[in-house]
């Protein structure tokens, strides 16, 4: 008998014991733990109102990118058909919507079937009308709509210039906790994670989606009637839209050029030499994934690094002035591949040689060892190009945050080796910049030598068209002096004015140019990076326009082809934009 009483008391502990553990857990998901559920942070109560709500976003709230004319170009709008699932028992209503669309009524049942929640049944691709919208939306068809409908672009157009956006739970935990508290935003909203996207994020990012909800009951069947909401953020100044500096005909004419010049990696930079604002940006390979920019990482620029080394030598005492250079030796006092004679200064740099610059190097840093970074620096090379300053509560707010800095030297040893120093006055060792920088070097001596940081945006718009905020201009202290830029343009029109100068296949075009040539010898022997630089027309100096092949295995100069077919393009766009 005691026995079977212990029993008793054992199981009935037992249950007593279960029975609180259950009601336990109870107040945990029902009281405690309702907004961060297990491991996981699962909001419990988000979950129960999504298991019971059907929506369909019409715009995920994200700010645009526009061009420089005002038009989208990060985002598309698209005319959409929606379809609830609930229309399925409503008699009439598909036959309607079929007619009105010329679709058969069994496709749209079916469709309708395989559908829980809301659905688009026809979209641009169906070429729907204006017409065919304003009729549906006119029937007023509980369950149909007739809406334009906006999407994130992620296409090839100026990809790797304007990025994609995509999740990263714990960026949005460690950079926005404030707006995660607020509840304007969740760990899934979309976050720009390469280029403009990710420079303009903090202002471009969703303050609430805008979308059409309907509540269902267990079954799916609407909770309140036929009654679909249509739900979108409460401020009237949200989202924003960036106007960045991108000419979109002229980013289109750049893209089919280097496409058709057959370069597989590399790209081209094109500026506003005026404002320093940039008109394009190419760069391929090119996926919509998380690639490098190439015209943002730093390269070896080989000869075109010559014109750091030239406008030293012209400040320095005119150092070359008047002096002739024997053209058939190396920068090794060996024989050179290429011999090319004795050369003055303008023929040396028209047919870039390596000789004369390497001398010229060792001279001047003989008597200033700090002088090729010094005119690197004059020049931009150094440090970044793009725009970054205090913007809003942004201390170092930069346009291109994924640019790298530019690198002259190695060691400090090497401003002592006399074949170290040759190799750096000619763009090889160490000496690795970016494209864009290049592309600010040619604008800075384009305008007279002052150098600029270089725009991507011009002002920040409220959903209403007012200005947020405008992003000034920003100017370097060094600069080379106004004699010295005349010097450099008059040197960089002998590349291709010059019987034999290294970019006189593209003399004769309906813009002059005036540039300098660059091939950068790599590790492996096999590739080289080919380069030119430039400006045009070179008369009254509107843009400047640099193309770099990464992957060059000789033959055909698909640079030069690239750099032609641009300025061909430009003239014609601007004679029938006049």
């Amino acid at each position: 008998m005691k026995r079977i009483r212990k029993r008793i008391v054992i199981a009935g502990a037992l249950f007593l014991a279960s029975l609180f553990l259950l009601v336990g857990r109870l107040i945990q998901i029902q009281l405690i733990s309702t907004e961060s559920f297990s491991k996981h942070n699962i909001n419990l109560i988000d979950e129960s109102v999504r298991q019971r709500t059907h929506s369909f976003m019409i715009n995920e709230g994200r700010g645009l990118l526009l061009d420089r004319k005002g038009q989208m170009i990060s985002a598309e709008l698209k005319p959409a058909i929606i379809l609830f699932p609930f229309i399925q028992d409503q008699k009439g209503t598909i036959d309607k919507v079929a007619n009105i669309l010329g679709k058969p009524t069994e496709e749209i049942k079916s469709a309708l079937k395989d559908h829980e929640e809301p659905f688009v049944i026809a979209d641009d691709q169906d070429q729907i009308t204006q017409e065919a919208m304003e009729e549906i939306n006119g029937l007023q068809l509980p369950g149909v709509y007739a809406q334009y409908i906006s999407r994130t672009k992620h296409s090839p157009f100026a990809g790797a210039l304007l990025g994609v956006t995509g999740q990263a739970p714990e960026f949005i935990k460690k950079k926005y906790p404030d707006k995660l508290e607020k509840g304007t935003i969740t760990i899934n909203t979309k976050i720009g994670k390469t280029g403009l996207q990710q420079a303009f994020d903090p202002f471009l990012i969703s303050e609430g989606e805008t979308k059409l909800i309907y509540h269902v009951d267990r079954s799916g069947s609407p909770l309140f009637g036929l009654d679909v909401k249509y739900l979108s953020p409460s401020n009237p100044f949200y989202p924003v839209s960036v106007k960045t500096t991108i000419d979109s005909t002229l980013q289109g004419i750049m893209e089919k050029a280097v496409k058709a010049s057959g370069i597989k990696k590399g790209g081209a930079v094109l500026l506003d030499i005026g404002k320093n604002e940039l008109l394009g940006m190419v760069s391929v390979p090119y996926t919509s994934g998380l690639m490098k920019n190439q015209m943002l990482s730093r390269h070896s620029p080989g000869s075109v690094f010559k014109i750091v080394t030239a406008a030293s030598a012209i400040e320095h005492q005119d150092l070359a002035s008047g002096k002739t250079f024997d053209c058939n030796l190396g920068i090794d006092g060996k024989e050179a591949k290429h011999a090319l004679g004795t050369l003055d200064f303008s023929e040396s740099f028209a047919q870039s040689c390596n000789r004369t610059f390497g001398l010229l190097a060792n001279e001047i840093m003989k008597e200033d060892p700090k002088m090729i970074d010094e005119y690197s620096g004059k020049l931009g090379l150094t440090g970044t190009s793009g725009w970054r300053g205090q913007v809003y509560h942004y201390p170092d707010f930069a346009q291109f945050p994924e640019e790298e800095t530019g690198n002259i030297w190695g060691a400090s040893s090497d401003k002592k080796v006399p074949l170290a120093v040759s190799q750096t006055a000619i763009g090889q060792k160490d000496v690795q910049v970016t494209p864009l920088s290049v592309a600010n070097m040619v604008a800075a001596i384009a305008r007279g030598g002052t150098v600029k940081e270089v725009k991507a945006a011009t002002e920040i718009e409220y959903k209403n068209g007012t200005t947020f905020l405008s992003f000034s201009d920003h100017k370097k202290e060094n600069k080379i002096e106004p004699y010295t830029a005349k010097k450099l343009q008059m040197l960089m029109r002998g590349v291709v004015n010059n019987p034999k100068g290294t970019g006189r296949a593209l003399n004769g075009l309906p813009y002059k140019i005036a540039g300098k040539s660059g091939t950068a010898e790599k590790g492996d022997s096999k590739t080289s990076n080919k380069w030119f630089a430039g400006y045009f027309p070179a008369d009254q100096p509107k843009y400047a326009l640099v193309i770099v092949d990464l992957d060059y295995k000789g033959g055909t100069n698909g640079v030069l082809s690239a750099y032609s077919d641009i300025v061909k393009q430009i003239y014609k766009n601007d004679k029938k934009n006049k």
